[in-house]
């Protein structure tokens, strides 16, 4: 697998909150339904660096980062669900009415926006500068580091970028413009080491 269909995976990474293998390696939860998209998968065997010519991943960093996200990712969800099951909601109702276009009214409480503000914030998990990192992490860990695939891994990051735009009614919030403007500046500082 190259670095480009990689990309894939990072696209589907940023679209999904978790893959369908990922789902069912950490067990079904029947208050989330899951959506069915197409997920590239790298099975990277258990050693702790795989050779792929003439760079090697650092499956162990790897497996960190993926769990870290699901970590953050399950927290996340704990929160929504709570906040939801707080007003009375069923999550499976809901998810269901949007996705089939209906209209859903949910009302933030106090803590959940402060909480969900704070994990947006510019250091927050979710928030700029830490998203930015990751993906730029990410990208430096499947390549091994090395600096000859940057063009190829901005690529890939374009295309996924483009991808979630596509996904998301052609237009992404703030936020994820500055993310990746952010992202960009560090391709570039990864350049010019």
């Amino acid at each position: 697998m190259d670095i480009k269909q990689l990309g894939k995976s990072m696209e589907h990474a940023n679209i999904q909150q978790h893959s369908n293998s990922a789902h069912n390696r950490f067990g079904e939860d029947p208050k989330v339904s899951q959506v069915n998209a197409p997920v590239d998968e790298l099975t990277l065997g258990n050693k702790g660096q795989e050779d792929f010519g003439t760079y090697k991943i650092d499956t162990k960093k790897l497996a960190q980062i993926k769990q870290e996200f699901h970590k953050n990712t399950e927290s996340f969800k704990v929160m929504v669900r709570s906040m939801i099951e707080k007003q009375g909601g069923n999550v499976s109702e809901i998810l269901k009415a949007l996705a089939n276009g209906e209209e859903v009214t949910i009302t933030v409480d106090a803590e959940t926006k402060q909480s969900a503000q704070e994990a947006i914030s510019e250091d927050g998990y979710w928030g700029v500068n830490k998203t930015s990192e990751r993906i730029l992490e990410f990208a430096k860990t499947i390549s091994g580091g090395d600096k000859s695939k940057i063009d190829t891994l901005i690529g890939a990051f374009k295309e996924g970028f483009e991808a979630a735009k596509e996904a998301f009614g052609g237009e992404l919030p703030e936020i994820s413009q500055q993310t990746y403007d952010k992202v960009m500046e560090g391709f570039e500082a990864w350049k010019a080491e």
